[in-house]
């Protein structure tokens, strides 16, 4: 897998684990959490400073605004993801690192510099205002249902709706705002606003506790009333939301497998030290074959996983959306990693189920990722209909 990546991703990912592993670990206790266990923002910008300190932060973005290509960003976000921690830290955390990816494709100069440049920069944090409530019967996994509105008034654009599961929302300073356009004149279907957080316009009307802690500022449930957006700030053009949302999706979805990869070598790693340390009925728990016989699935579905990431992006790399290569690469891997993960509470049994090491949050994470950027079924369906549209284009 690494035989053509560049020696200069190669360094920088080295440089991300030995900052994860000597400086962002040891903050796994700091009490430093919301109410559902979320590291707070004070938090968040300390590891920050050390992490531009270090050099490492936002370590796939260069000075000059280009990028290290999909298979080298796979390299270093998996090491970024050796701590829960270690994306938070160097800045290559979800939804910021699919917002900045997408603002790089999409956005005007003045987005840019308005915009993304203090995002790149690990001052500020970003939301993605996509996902509805599902009793408004809005838009989940299929955004054909979204129910938010905009519509053109004079210069501005005026939103209305509701948004669920809104990663980061409460605390975050930067917004993409999706909303559908029904006018014929003004154009219709999707489109994307570029705002500055907070807004009086929308208001957090609740944070739930959730299984996963891993995201500042929680997944938030919010009204949007009438929420006025200069022309300008619309990303690209009236009606092209979706098609944007697709330059953003695939990379985004496969950086979740990258980050969670890496958080799922660390578990493996925990699992493995306790197995080889404690003893039961004479032995190590490695030489029960219950035992070593899961870990070494572990080892199996680690290098499957990491293959199949390096695949996808490779596919990405070639200027293809990917639609089809994410979504099998993001059912193949959040499957893997949630057996994983469920090996590593296993063989660690009543230590597995604790705080005592970030074995049980890695589970937890990984059962939310399950879901996150479309569920499994979604992708299995998505990928069936492709089968039987093959199936016919060949008859």
């Amino acid at each position: 897998m690494m035989s053509d990546i560049s020696d200069q991703a190669l360094a920088i990912a080295e440089k991300v684990e030995a900052f994860v592993r000597a400086t962002v670990i040891p903050y796994e206790k700091d009490p430093r959490r919301d109410h559902h266990g979320a590291p707070t923002d004070e938090m968040v910008m300390e590891m920050r400073e050390h992490a531009r300190a270090a050099g490492v932060l936002t370590p796939h973005i260069f000075d000059d605004g280009s990028h290290l290509n999909q298979r080298e960003t796979a390299v270093v976000l998996i090491k970024s993801g050796l701590s829960p921690l270690g994306p938070l830290a160097c800045n290559t955390m979800a939804p910021d690192e699919g917002n900045m990816y997408l603002l790089g494709k999409e956005g005007s100069p003045e987005h840019k510099e308005r915009f993304l440049k203090p995002m790149v920069e690990g001052r500020v944090r970003s939301a993605f205002f996509m996902t509805e409530p599902a009793e408004d019967g809005g838009a989940g996994s299929d955004p054909s249902m979204m129910k938010t509105t905009c519509r053109l008034d004079g210069d501005h654009w005026v939103v209305n709706g509701r948004k669920t599961f809104i990663t980061g929302a409460q605390g975050a300073r930067v917004g993409i705002v999706m909303a559908k356009a029904e006018d014929v004149v003004q154009g219709r279907g999707a489109c994307m606003f570029l705002v500055d957080l907070p807004d009086p316009a929308i208001r957090i009307d609740h944070v739930p506790n959730t299984i996963d802690s891993s995201m500042p500022g929680g997944h938030a449930t919010l009204t949007i009333d009438n929420l006025r957006v200069p022309a300008d700030q619309m990303l690209g053009e009236a009606g092209e939301g979706f098609r944007y949302a697709q330059v953003r999706l695939s990379p985004a979805r496969l950086s979740h497998c990258m980050r969670w990869l890496g958080a799922c070598i660390r578990a493996h790693e925990i699992a493995t030290d306790y197995a080889n340390r404690r003893e039961a009925f004479g032995k190590p728990l490695i030489e029960h074959e219950g035992v070593g016989f899961m870990l070494a699935e572990n080892m199996i579905d680690l290098k499957q996983a990491e293959l199949m990431i390096d695949w996808c992006a490779g596919v990405l790399d070639t200027g293809s959306l990917g639609t089809v290569e994410s979504s099998m690469a993001k059912v193949a891997v959040s499957e893997a990693l949630m057996r994983i993960a469920d090996h590593c509470v296993q063989v660690m049994g009543g230590t597995g189920v604790t705080d005592r090491t970030i074995v049980e949050q890695v589970f937890r994470e990984v059962r939310a990722f399950r879901i996150y950027d479309g569920p499994t079924e979604v992708h299995k369906w998505s990928l069936a209909k492709k089968i039987k549209r093959d199936w016919k284009a060949g008859l």
